[in-house]
């Protein structure tokens, strides 16, 4: 069974369907027994889709664009 830190850091890829069957069953068996990763869970997915609903809105200017993806490259890693 994955802990809450590991939860965290799955769980783009959970929501994705990109990970190993046996890690989603083990993640969801986690969500079962932890309100609050439920909770997290729950925001995680109202705020990705309000983002994507906002940015269909928004043009972001391209030096932004630029500089986000910059950013991301550097500071997000994957497990």
């Amino acid at each position: 069974m994955v802990c809450c830190k590991e939860c965290i850091e799955l769980l783009n890829d959970y929501l994705d369907g990109e990970l190993d069957p046996k890690i989603a069953t083990s993640l969801e068996e986690h969500f079962q027994d932890c309100p609050p990763c439920i909770a997290f869970l729950n925001t995680y997915k109202s705020t990705t889709k309000l983002c994507r609903e906002t940015l269909k809105q928004v043009e972001i200017p391209e030096m932004v664009q630029v500089k986000l993806q910059e950013f991301l490259k550097h500071n997000i890693r994957k497990p």
